[in-house]
Formats: C-alpha cells, structure tokens, sequence
C-alpha cells in the first residue's frame, strides 16, 4: 500500500488513452502537467476555493542525502500542522491543499537514506521553491524567515528554513515550527511586518512608553496585558521575553509572539496597537495585519470568504525530482536576416552561446521558422564542455537565411515545432523557449492568444530576443506584441539594436546578440547551480586610436577551476600581437602560443586552467577601426553551492513602463550572498543603457545608479540582508527601450561575509544571539522573529576578491516623462530620536531622501511636534521651522533640539518636499519624551511647546528663528554646571599648588638643621662631615659607599657666614699632601700576620681632607712586606672587614677609564687581595704628575 504522503500522483487512465491529435495532445500534456510537473512560482501560486495550489517547496543540494527521510517525514508533518494552523487564523479562509516538492537533483531516490515508498513519476526544471529548505542561516540558524523586498501588501521573495528544523522529533515541535512558519507565510504571501521590537534596534526598540500610562510597555501586538520584564531600552542589552507560562489568556498576534503556543491569531483593528514603534506601524502606517491581509488579491472584493465546511485540511503532495534545463531556440529564418551581416552574427553568436555558455547536462533545441517551422536540432544531451554535441548543435543553422518575406512569418508555428521537439510536452516540464525574432512588424492577436494558451498548457517560459530591432528616427515605436507573451510566463524581453553602417554591421551588434542569449540561459538556470555560466567581466573599448587597453577582474573560489579570457573583434586585424595577463602573484602570460583562435565567433581566448584565485590584470593591443572596437569578457562556470550569487531584477517585472505615473514607481533589485549568507557593504553599480542612436547618430550616454543595502525603509527594507535597491530614476526623453544590466565588486576589500551560526564554544545563542533558534522547548521563549531595521549580524569575514556583471533585460518606456515633475521624494521611515538627559536636547536622524524619490536632493523639510499618535499620522500640530537644508539622497542628517516639556509624551514626524511642490509621504512617527531635569523650578506654560531646532552650522534659540544662542537664554541648571566645574577646577589648583609650596619649604628646613648639626659636633680638630657613612664591610652591616669621606673645615667662613670646605680654603700643596698622607699604609704587629689599620676611638680618623677621585693613580707598597687587612669597626661588635687598597692595584694601567670611588665599591665585596712582592717608593716626580680633581 502506498504511503499517503509521498508520491501521491493520481494519473487519470483516460490521458493514457487520448488520440494523439495536436488539439487532443495539448489537452492531455495539460492535465498530465497538471499533475505532475512544477509549475512556476509567483504566477501560480493561488488561492482557489479556500486552499492553495502551486505552491513549490524546494530542497537544495545544501541539505545532505543522509538526512532525507527525516527531512521528508518532518515537511509532512509541518505542512499539515501549517495548514490547520492557516485555516485557524484566517478563520476558515485559507488552506494548503496541493504543495509540490523538489527534491534535490543529486539525491538518490532509491538508497536505503532516502526510500520514496511511491517511485518517482515526474521530473522538473530547477527552481528555487517558494519555500526553500537549506544550510542554516547565519543570523536565523534553522528557523524559517522571510526576504521581503517590497512595500506593505507586497508579496515577498521567498521563504526559507534549515534543514535541521524540520528534523526535530515530536508533535510540539510541530507544531511551534508550523507556528513560526505561518508568521513567515503571512509575510511572504500578504506582505505584513514583524510587530514586535528588537535588542538595540535604534528604530523599533523591544519597549516602548504607553501612550496611557507612561510606563514601559512591551513593543507588540496582543490581545490583552503581556507579562514580562520590561527595561529602557536606551540602556545596553534591553531586551523584552514574554513569560511562556504566564501569557495563556493571549491568542494574538502571531507577527508579535509566534513562540507562545496559545496565541494563533492576527491582530485586527480592535487590538491593534498602532502606536507601537514596529515595523508594521512603520511600513503599513499604523493598520492592522488582518486589515492588510484583507485587501490583498486572495480576500479582495470578497474572494474566499469564511467557510463553515469541515474539509479535510491536509494538503496533497507531490514529490518530484530536479532536472537539467531545456532549452530551445526558436529563430526567425526570414529575408529581414539578409540584410548586412545580421545572418552571419547570428549563427556565431548561437554557436558562442551553445559550445562555451550552455552548462554540463542540459538539453538543448534549434527550430527555425518562416512560413512554416522545422526542426534543424533536435532536443540534445549536452554532456560536457568537452562534448562534439555542443559543436553539432552549435553549428546547426543553415550558412544563408531563406528569401521568404518578413510579413509573411509564423511564429505560432515555431511554437508548435518547439512541442514536437519536447514530445509535445511530455520533456517540457517547465523548459524555455528563446525566441529569436525581429519585432519589426506586430504579431496577429489571436497568434498571441494561441501562443500563450500553449506556453501556460505545456508550462514553458519564454524569453524574447528581439534581433535585430530597427529605429527610425523620428517615427512612432512600432508594438511587437510580445509583451504580453512574456508577461504571462514570467520571462523577459532582451533587445538587440540595428547598428548597421551601409551594407555593413557593427560588431556591438554581435556583442549584443551574445550578452542576451547568455543573459536568457543564466536566467532559467539556478545561480547557485554548479556548472551554471558567469560572465565575471565584460569592457567594450573603442577604436580608432591605436593603443593599449587595459583592464582588471577577479577570480574567486565559488568559481570552477577554469576561466576563459577572450577578446572580441570585427576582423582578426583589430587585435595587435600583444595581449598580456597578469596573475595575483605576479607571473605574466604573454605568450601568443597561449593564443587560441576561434573564427566562428570571432575570438581569440585564454584558457586560464586552474587559475589562480585573486586580482588579474590585462592589456590588449587595440587596432580597431574608429566605428567599431573591441570587447573583452572573462567567463567561468560556478564550482559549488556556497559561493558569491548576484542575481538581478526589478519591481515592475516585464510589464512596461509608465514614467508618468508615479503611483507605480520601478524599482531596481540586485541580491548578492555567499550561498545563504549575505555579502554587506559590496559596490553594487545598475546601468542603465538606452538603445539606438540620438539625433547626431551617437549612442546615448549610460545612466549610472549605486545601490544600497541601508534598511531606510524606502525602498530598502531591511539593511544587511545583501538585497541592494534603488528607485528607477528619471529616463529622460521619448520613450524608449533602456537595458538593465549591474556590475557587483567587493569594493576594494570592504565587502563583508556574514558568518555564522555561533557553534558551541561561543555563548549560548540566547544569550547574544536573539533570533537563532533551539530545539530545547525552554529556548523558545528567546526567540525573536524576523526582521527589525537590520539583521543583527555577530561575526563577518572579509569578502575575497570578486566581479559580477549581470544583464537582467530590456526596460520598454511606453510614455513620455511629463512636462511638469510629479515624482515626489520617498518616505522618511528612519527618524530617530535620542535624548540626552544631561543637556536636555534631542537629536533627530534620519536619512535624507531624493527630489524625485531617492534621487538627487529635495527642496525643504517639513516637520510637526503634535501630543497624540493620530495627529502626528494626519501631519497636524506644531509646524518646526529652522530644519537644516537638505543633503543629497542617502545622506544621514543630524538635528538637535531643545525642548523643556518634560514628563509628557509627544511625537514627532518629518517629510521631504521638492523644488516642485511635491510632497513625500509621511514616514514614520518618532516618540519623544524627555525627563525632568534633577533640580526643580517654575516653569511657564505655553500653549506651544518650547522647541528649538538646529541645522549643521548653527542652532537658532526660538521657534523659528535663526540667531545665536546667548548667554541669557541659558537654562539655570546649565549655569550651575558651568560655574560648579569652574569651582571646583579652581579648588582643586589650590591644593595642589599649596602642597607643593609646604613640601618644598619643609625639606629646606630639615637640609638646614642637618648642616648645622654637622658643623657643631666636629670634635677638637672641627667639625666633621662624613657623607659615606660607615666605612665596614659587608659582613659588619655597614654601608658599601666609596672609603673617600668628605670633610669639611668649619673654621674657614664664606662672606654669608656658611663654613668653607678644604676645597675653597686648603692650597694645591696642603691638598696633595693630605692625600698622600691618607692613602699611606703603617705596619704594624697583628695576628696572623696581617696589617690592621688603628682607629682612635673618639678622635677622627684623619685630618680633614676634600673630596677627590683619583684619575691617574700607581700603588705604593707600605712600610712592611705584608699586605693590609681587615680589623673590627669600633661600633660593632663583630669584626669586619674594611676595604683598604692592597698591592694587587699593580695590575691596573696607568690611566683609569672609571674613578676611583667606583672601582674602591666593587672592590671591597671581594676576599682579602693575596700578598705581592715588595715594590718601591715612588721618585719625587712621578708623585708631580698625579693628577688631582675635586669630586
């Protein structure tokens, strides 16, 4: 028996047995598709009959094979709790009732991992799903979130979940996942925001003031009180949890606390909190969610109304199995294609696209028509880059185009031939059609109604290339009628110009017809598909001046090992001999044997095998003719997964473009990640290209536009979630067909890489990490859903080198821009307010808007002040006058102001006006509050309040005036700091300087006494001084100071009564004397044989002598043979050694490089010197020549 959930494909026997006539096949192919193919994502997905159907939930490669059977068994689970779930909410309303699954296509269906009790009995194109189950994410982890790139009520792009999630075990499980993955669907389906605040979020804090009881209240939407712990959330790490088990009384609202399990309800406009500073506030201006989920196209004009049936609510689904693409080119073969050399840029830009871009595994298709169609190629399997049936299918079309007239073209038969060529359908499965045709002249309505009956039947996507399309200057656009072709499956129009020159062509043209087939094939085949083609770098360089033309572009690791550098020309004579590439490390290729050429698509290439990762340079030598150029691309294939995506599109899709409309404003949309996680901070540069000629027969110049990644709110929505966007600016001129194409960079070593998730030697993950999710019941309650003004990423790395060039299509201007300019500026939807408690002013940012839009500047601010919520909202109140001049688009603006209402709660709003008289919409609705200062005072009460606002330069002091500042107006409290900080300044240099003075004063006095009490204890002979203290050894205790005491005669005066020392008083004779006299040695008996120094007790130890150091001194030998020794100290009563020179000094030279007293200190640590041989006295003249100086 089979199982119930898995593979549950009903096939009616009565398709089997269908004639098989082409009315009759189209019918069958289109109730087989029905049931077993994937069908398309955005146009498909529809509530019919309060369930949905459509629905793709698609598994990536990024989840690993072993894991299938959990993963599956968990999905079946959720999605049926997420469907009762859906009915609860919406009250009978929605349900699931059909969801196809893509399973991997590197999963094997039949391995003991992954057992489909039903085998297999579809397959479908790539795709991305709806819902994508993947690797982890680095801020959400496991639990589901949404990217929500458009405004309220806009659908989003996709939701996605870790694998792990869906892996947990048991019903509460479940249960909570289905929850938080209702709260995503509400999202991605209705377009609502997240109605509670977030941790150090600077715009949509966890609390917030009520407006009732000026208490902090928790940022949100409920149904009743919500228990928790509040905080201010200008203090670091406020945050909000609701107490799990305390909250039982609350069923609303899933946008605010998914994760307690009683709430299972929206808020509608009975408990809606319209004040709470949100996201949803924000962006949908104070309405409900159920107000907004009720206007979108599922509810609208009373579609799917309540329903009181008892249906079964478990959806049906469907396994299928990813396959390669398929592709097949449908050409116009008419006489149109004679003319100049349009045929002959045509086979060569078919054989570029299908020998070197298509990638590894895919199947490919030619069909041309005229009158009627045939198949030249049929549907091939491309095996590798290295397969002859990419040479086959790329030289397929015929050397010259038929002679059948332009008008008497078929298109609808190409279409048919392109079944065939699918088996009528039974090989479509969700594969592109590329249509190669001239647009020149409109196709029949009811071609156009049979062509699209057949496309949605059999499931194709068609891509149209209009190739090539004249422009006659002066002469009214003619209407293809494509549009709607491509409108209706979800592909696009790519627009290739006639640039012919006489019977010539340029080779722009060619360029051009590559950049759009390459352009259709990357767009039907995942971005992060292995083997998918990436145009990593493309330059045009002009001629007519011979010279080098240089250039620069970057490899990285998420690109296969190979690369392809190739130079483009009109004749081979336009490429110089000298064409050199330069490594990261250095090595130059140069060489021309590294050279290949190949004529049928007119180009020489560099195969860069296993290529260096990093920055290359190059240089080309250009020889081009001045009306033609050449054209440098470097091409590689995606190596895995994980590595750098960019993918490229707008608001407005394929519809065309109504510029005098501003309701509808186009924005652009460039998406850069690194598998899953977001690349911040990268270059990100849209260009705008018009096609054709001006006036003067020139190209029109390119329009330029960086985008943002700033979370302002409008358009960007949220900041670091490597969405990039920008408003379409204004196209001036008639209108016209504008190519959309983006260059992405990592912006000079800028562009960051988020990480994460946080493993297990970090914190827990509630801890720093808000929004990362556990299977542990008791972490729910941590959860925070996405997303606030940013995603609050923990840890990034730096982005490697890296380039992009994507071409998304042709933008088609229908009407002309208006005379008078009716784009007003976008919203300001990031006012902050902070309030600095000290000073008591408020500083207002926010982000300044465009003149039209987000581009260029506005003319003025307005801004109001009002008491209530509603007043604010309706731009009522006190007008602020004095707001700074406005800065250009994207520009942060800092205002203060000065307001002294304290204790009472007021809002404060501002919006743009431009140089017309436009006004933008009202953004968000800032709260102000602002505490009562410390000390207290009468204040007057005024029927405004008191509020000053300040520009960039000055700060006028009244409403509404512009002079300085004085010092009158200075509040009392701000001249009681200023005069305290003075004060205290001022006391705290007078104890500084009066300690100095006494601590200098005091250490004179005590110097002062010292001498005195020297001079008087001198003894019979005067007074004496001894500097070095104590004269013992080490072993006595003493002091190791130099044996040279310092005496000085007191009986000698100075004229200010001070004693003279024997320096200033003793002669030169008396000097040389005394020392000889104290370095003498006296023999005398002693034990042991040793000399001993006599010390009188009581009297000196010598006469007075100055202080010296000997430079030029010779030992002489005392009076005895023995050598001198130690004797006790009389003070102590242990014996020490005292140091005394000895004979030993006979080794020292006659000249001393240090003094005496140094070499006497390191002497007297040493052992008694042994004895040396007698010497004797020195001449009468050596003892001249000493040298003697005062220390």
């Amino acid at each position: 028996m089979a199982h119930p959930y898995y593979g549950n494909y009903k096939l009616r026997r009565g398709l089997r047995r269908s004639s098989w006539t082409l009315r009759a096949r189209v019918a069958t192919v289109a109730l087989t598709l029905c049931l077993a193919s994937v069908t398309g994502l955005e146009g498909d997905l529809r509530l019919v009959d309060n369930g949905y159907e459509g629905l793709v939930v698609a598994i990536t490669d990024l989840t690993p094979q072993e894991h299938c059977n959990e993963v599956i068994h968990g999905l079946k689970n959720v999605l049926w709790e997420l469907s009762s779930q859906m009915w609860s909410a919406t009250e009978g309303r929605a349900s699931l009732r059909e969801v196809t699954v893509a399973l991997p296509r590197a999963w094997r269906t039949d391995a003991i991992t992954c057992t489909l009790l039903t085998p297999l009995t579809a397959t479908s194109s790539p795709t991305e799903g709806h819902i994508r189950v993947t690797a982890t994410h680095p801020v959400f982890g496991t639990r589901p979130w949404t990217q929500q790139t458009q405004g309220c009520g806009r659908q989003g792009d996709f939701i996605q979940l870790g694998g792990d999630l869906l892996r947990a075990a048991g019903n509460d499980s479940y249960a909570h996942a289905a929850r938080m993955l209702l709260t995503e669907w509400a999202k991605f389906r209705w377009g609502v925001f997240d109605e509670r605040g977030h941790t150090n979020d600077p715009l949509y804090p966890p609390t917030f003031r009520d407006p009732n009881t000026h208490q902090w209240a928790a940022t949100g939407c409920a149904d009743g009180a919500v228990k928790g712990s509040t905080c201010d959330p200008s203090q670091p790490g406020c945050s909000f949890s609701p107490e799990p088990y305390n909250n039982n009384h609350l069923s609303s609202s899933l946008l605010a606390f998914p994760e307690l399990p009683t709430v299972r309800l929206f808020c509608n406009d009975k408990t809606h909190n319209r004040v709470a500073p949100n996201k949803h506030n924000s962006l949908c201006g104070g309405r409900s969610a159920w107000e907004i989920i009720q206007q979108t196209a599922d509810f609208a004009g009373g579609r799917n109304s309540a329903s009181n049936g008892s249906r079964g609510l478990e959806p049906i689904l469907r396994f299928v199995q990813q396959a390669s693409p398929r592709y097949v080119f449908v050409i116009e073969d008419t006489a149109t294609m004679n003319l100049q050399r349009r045929w002959e840029f045509l086979r060569k830009a078919m054989r570029r696209v299908v020998v070197y871009d298509v990638p590894d595994g895919a199947h490919v298709g030619v069909v041309i028509f005229n009158s009627v169609a045939r198949t030249v190629a049929p549907l091939s399997y491309i095996e590798s880059e290295d397969s002859d049936m990419r040479q086959r299918v790329g030289s397929s079309l015929p050397r010259n185009p038929s002679p059948v007239p332009e008008s008497h073209k078929c298109i609808l038969c190409g279409l048919q031939e392109a079944g065939r060529v699918l088996d009528y359908g039974k090989k479509a499965n969700g594969a592109t059609l590329i249509l190669i045709t001239t647009g020149s002249s409109p196709t029949p309505q009811r071609e156009i109604d049979e062509i699209i009956s057949l496309a949605e039947q059999w499931h194709l996507k068609i891509e149209v290339v209009l190739y090539p399309l004249t422009e006659r200057r002066g002469a009214a656009a003619t209407s293809h009628g494509l549009e709607s072709v491509v409108e209706a499956t979800r592909g696009s129009i790519f627009t290739v110009m006639d640039e012919g020159v006489g019977n010539d062509s340029k080779v722009k043209m060619m360029m051009a017809l590559m950049d759009a087939l390459m352009a259709a094939v990357q767009q039907n085949a995942p971005s992060s598909a292995p083997g998918s083609p990436v145009l990593v770098h493309s330059a045009a360089y002009p001629g007519g001046i011979a010279s080098m033309s240089a250039g620069a572009f970057a490899l990285d690791d998420s690109l296969g090992p190979n690369a392809r550098f190739s130079v483009y020309y009109y004749d081979l004579n336009h490429v110089g001999n000298a064409i050199q590439l330069t490594a990261p490390n250095g090595d130059k290729i140069a060489s021309v044997n590294v050279q290949e050429e190949d004529g049928d698509v007119n180009m020489i290439f560099v195969s860069l095998e296993k290529a260096e990762r990093g920055l290359w340079t190059y240089s080309v030598e250009n020889r081009a003719d001045s009306h033609q150029g050449l054209y440098v691309q470097v091409t590689a294939k995606r190596n895995s997964s994980q590595g750098v995506q960019v993918r490229l599109w707008t608001s407005s899709g394929s519809r065309p473009i109504n510029s005098s409309d501003p309701s509808s404003p186009v924005v652009i949309y460039v998406e850069v990640k690194a598998g899953v996680a977001p690349i911040m901070d990268a270059r990100v540069v849209a260009t705008l290209q018009r096609l054709g000629t001006n006036a003067t027969g020139s190209n029109y110049p390119p329009i330029f536009l960086d985008l943002w990644d700033n979370g302002i709110g409008d358009p960007d929505i949220t900041k670091g979630d490597g969405v990039y966007s920008r408003y379409l600016p204004p196209l001036p001129g008639n209108p016209g067909r504008y190519l959309l194409s983006a260059d992405v960079d990592y912006n000079s070593g800028l562009a960051v890489v988020a990480k994460g998730p946080p493993t297990r030697h970090h914190k827990s993950p509630s801890s720093h990490l808000p929004h990362y999710y556990q299977h542990s019941y008791d972490s729910w309650n941590t959860d925070q859903t996405c997303c606030g003004y940013a995603l609050p990423h923990v840890h990034t790395r730096r982005a490697p080198p890296f380039l992009r060039h994507v071409t998304w299509g042709v933008l088609e201007v229908m009407s002309p821009t208006p005379f008078r300019d009716t784009a007003p500026p976008s919203r300001i939807l990031d006012l902050r307010v902070e309030v600095n408690d000290t000073v008591h002013e408020i500083t207002l940012r926010w982000t300044a808007p465009g003149d039209d839009w987000d581009v260029d500047r506005a003319d003025h601010y307005e801004a109001v002040v009002a008491p209530f919520w509603k007043e604010a909202r309706a731009f009522q109140g006190d007008r602020l006058t004095g707001l700074p001049q406005p800065l250009p688009a994207g520009t942060l603006h800092t205002t203060n102001l000065h307001f002294i209402r304290y204790e009472e709660l007021w809002y404060v709003t501002v919006r743009a006006v431009d140089e017309a008289g436009n006004i933008g919409g009202v953004g968000n609705i800032a709260p102000l509050w602002v505490p009562r200062p410390p000390t207290t005072y009468e204040i007057t009460t005024r029927t405004q309040p008191a509020l000053t606002t300040s520009g960039n330069y000055t700060m006028p002091s009244e409403l509404g005036s512009g002079r300085p500042v004085g010092m009158t107006e200075l509040q009392l409290e701000d001249v009681a700091v200023i005069l305290g900080s003075i004060g205290g300044f001022l006391v705290v240099v007078a104890v500084l300087v009066s300690y100095c003075y006494c601590h200098t004063t005091k250490r004179r006095k005590q110097q002062r006494e010292k001498d005195a009490e020297a001079v008087q204890g001198g003894g019979v002979g005067g007074s004496v001084m001894v500097k070095s203290g104590s004269v013992c050894g080490e072993d006595g205790g003493g002091s190791h100071e130099s044996l040279d005491s310092v005496v000085k005669e007191t009986q000698e005066t100075a004229r200010d009564g001070r004693p003279l020392s024997p320096v200033q008083s003793w002669g030169a004779t008396t000097l040389l004397q005394e020392h000889e006299r104290r370095l003498s040695v006296h023999s005398g008996a002693a034990e042991d044989g040793v000399v001993a120094y006599q010390v009188d007790g009581g009297a000196p130890l010598h006469a007075p002598f100055p202080d010296v150091t000997v430079t030029d001194y010779r030992p002489v030998s005392g009076s005895g043979g023995d050598p001198p020794v130690y004797v006790p100290c009389p003070h102590e009563e242990a014996p020490c050694h005292c140091a005394v020179p000895g004979p030993d000094y006979t080794s020292y030279a006659a000249a001393w490089d240090e003094p005496l007293t140094g070499h006497l200190l390191s002497r007297a640590r040493t052992a008694a010197p042994t004895p040396a041989p007698h010497q004797p006295h020195l001449p009468q003249a050596d003892r001249k020549r000493r040298n003697v100086t005062q220390v």
